[in-house]
């Protein structure tokens, strides 16, 4: 027995220490885990980290079909991320910005087709110029839609996301007229009301202007107390091209400073600064007789800023507390822009209007040049 188990431990000895095909078994294999423990901690060291975020494409075709796009009701609006408010880290604002409307006392509602960049510097203006934060944007057609865009604003002032509801409307044939209104009172108001306390109505080339250091909040707050006003408009202040003939880099703000002279003394263009836009007050709300008036329930009335009755024009024109400054003509290839675009009432601006303005006596005007952003 003896002699078998020592020949048993030779057989087991024989196999480790004679064996060379098994012993190059061995080291193979420990060769191969030292290869991949070395390609671990190599990547360790170089890859990038594994929750870096994915570019990702979403720019939208151009030439999507308007017509597989439909009205959209308040509850379906795109599912597009919050853009969030660019840190200024650049630019210091001018003026110094009034506080934010979180509450959502007052809102913008305005139509638009085709003008991504006027959109933006209008939500901009008013957004932080006026502590605006809720836009309601009535895109009469746009190809591609304006909700579309991945930021609004201008850099780096940016408008979050979530302060503007879109609803697009395709253009289709026999709308009721003047659609506009149809706008403003079956879109904006009857969808939207209950949640502001007043809702102003304006165009993307119409930028307010609040003066003696008084805020559109302050504003709104003095005369909600007044219980005979339903509508509070503001007179206009049209600008001209100032000979521009292309479309400037710079925003409308800055590119054109000459305004329309108010009159009568001389040339006023019609009188057109005597046109006036209104925020209403939506509990009074009672109807759109005009994009410049809007009729107010239980015998409340608009007024100016002094507090005188006016519907679709003012007269006497006056600016003192406030003004509405309208870019109308721009430049003469925007101009042509604009008369090609249409309104939301299937008007086409005549090209004698562009002659009306620019054949009126004007002034430099800069008031809003100023501004950042």
């Amino acid at each position: 027995m003896a002699h078998s188990h020592s020949v048993s431990n030779d057989l087991w000895l024989d196999s480790i220490t004679f064996n060379p095909r098994r012993g190059y078994k061995y080291l193979g294999s420990c060769a191969c885990l030292a290869f991949v423990l070395l390609s671990l901690t190599w990547l360790k060291d170089n890859a990038k980290p594994f929750d870096t975020p994915l570019s990702i494409s979403t720019k939208v075709p151009a030439n999507i079909p308007p017509e597989e796009a439909s009205v959209s009701s308040p509850d379906s609006e795109p599912s597009l991320e919050d853009a969030g408010p660019i840190p200024n880290s650049l630019t210091v604002a001018f003026p110094p910005l009034p506080p934010a409307d979180d509450e959502e006392y007052v809102s913008l509602c305005l139509a638009i087709k085709d003008q991504p960049s006027e959109l933006d510097e209008f939500l901009v203006h008013h957004y932080y110029h006026h502590g605006i934060r809720r836009f309601y944007v009535m895109d009469d057609g746009s190809n591609p839609p304006l909700s579309y865009s991945i930021n609004f604003g201008i850099l780096p002032f940016a408008v979050p996301r979530s302060a503007v509801t879109f609803i697009y409307i395709p253009r289709v044939p026999d709308r009721p007229q003047p659609f506009q209104h149809t706008i403003y009172a079956d879109y904006c108001m009857k969808n939207f009301s209950e949640r502001h306390t007043w809702m102003g109505f304006f165009d993307a080339d119409e930028f307010l202007e609040m003066r003696r250091e008084v805020t559109l909040l302050d504003w709104l707050h003095k005369w909600e107390k007044n219980d005979t006003v339903g509508g509070l408009s503001v007179n206009w202040i049209v600008h001209n091209s100032g000979g521009r003939r292309n479309r400037p880099q710079s925003d409308s703000r800055k590119a054109f400073g000459h305004c329309v002279v108010d009159g009568p003394d001389g040339k006023n263009a019609n009188a057109e600064n005597s046109h006036v836009k209104t925020f209403v007050k939506t509990a009074l709300f009672d109807g759109v007789n005009s994009v410049h008036y809007m009729r107010t329930a239980n015998g409340t009335v608009s007024v100016g800023e002094n507090g005188d009755k006016c519907e679709v024009k003012r007269l006497p024109i006056t600016h003192d507390m406030w003004a509405l400054h309208h870019y109308v003509v721009k430049s003469r290839e925007q101009f042509l822009e604009k008369q090609q675009r249409g309104s939301p009432n299937n008007e086409h601006t005549a090209g004698v209007y562009w002659d009306i303005i620019e054949g009126a006596d004007d002034y430099e005007c800069p008031d809003l040049a100023a501004y950042v952003p």
